[in-house]
């Protein structure tokens, strides 16, 4: 009877801040990975399981010889410290250069990388998201990027009515420290 509780509370918890379906999205339709390129560093962030207790969140992404994209997260974490993890991204459909799929070998991780807009040289807003129809829940991934540590708020305010107005979860948005 205890774990039926906890369960449901978990997941009323998790309900409360995902509906079911994942919004339309729309990706930056003249999106070029060249510009993309470089170092990117987390401003924001939703609740995203994998980064639970971390801070310093960045990207480096690269060219590789075979048209893909290479990746490299890095992190500190509460719990084990120093932490990174190579992947590589490639576009899924040539028709939306926006719309990427990025493929962890350790641990094995596949997931979609949805540029909705960048600059490029200032800020990016990625967000993807995963329904899970047997609970009736979605799990969304959004993530607000800069190429230097910090964002303006109104930057950071413009970029979260976009995903607003798409339908996304923005409530549990919130400030990843960059204080390394």
């Amino acid at each position: 009877m205890f774990s039926c509780v906890v369960v449901t509370i978990i997941l009323a918890v998790f309900s409360r801040s995902c509906s079911a379906d994942c919004p339309k999205i729309t990706t930056q339709k003249d999106f070029n990975a060249t510009k993309y390129l470089g170092a990117w560093y987390e401003i924001e962030r939703n609740n995203i399981i994998f980064e639970v207790a971390s801070k310093c969140e960045n990207a480096t992404y690269t060219a590789n010889d075979n048209g893909t994209v290479g990746v490299w997260n890095q992190a500190i974490t509460e719990y084990s410290g120093y932490y990174s993890i190579h992947g590589i991204a490639q576009v899924k459909d040539p028709a939306e250069p926006g719309a990427l799929e990025v493929i962890f070998s350790n641990p094995p991780r596949k997931g979609d990388y949805n540029v909705i807009t960048t600059d490029y040289s200032e800020y990016a807003l990625v967000y993807a998201c995963e329904p899970i129809p047997i609970i009736g829940v979605r799990m969304e991934f959004i993530w607000i990027l800069s190429r230097k540590k910090a964002l303006s708020p109104s930057r950071i305010d413009e970029l979260k009515k976009i995903l607003k107005a798409m339908g996304a979860n923005v409530e549990s948005v919130k400030p990843t420290k960059q204080d390394c």
